[in-house]
């Protein structure tokens, strides 16, 4: 499976009885230079540590992807446009398909 390259940028939300994971904001940058903004679970981003409410954030970090299509900007430039799966979706219009450049991504 493809990963999305991205940067977690502050602790959300823990419960506090601690029976769930608790909640990242992350951030991802398209292909465009828009900035787009994930909350949702640490499990979806890092399968590690990492993320605490303790952690010094920005934090790279990564979610699954899915590969639709590949193209080329007007400059030349590869655009490849992945999806999210629907987890997380992008808190402005719960968009989850983003055109991003190859190197933020990380193939098999």
């Amino acid at each position: 499976m493809t990963l999305l390259r991205c940067e977690a940028t502050r602790w959300v939300h823990e419960y506090d009885d601690g029976s769930y994971p608790g909640f990242v904001e992350v951030h991802l940058t398209d292909a465009h230079g828009r900035q787009w903004t994930f909350l949702d679970k640490v499990p979806i981003f890092d399968d590690g540590d990492a993320l605490s409410p303790e952690a010094l954030y920005p934090i790279a970090v990564a979610m699954y992807c899915v590969i639709l299509s590949r193209t080329s900007d007007p400059d030349g430039n590869e655009v490849v446009t992945i999806s999210t799966g629907g987890r997380p979706e992008a808190t402005e219009g719960d968009r989850t398909e983003f055109d991003v450049r190859p190197d933020q991504l990380v193939e098999p």
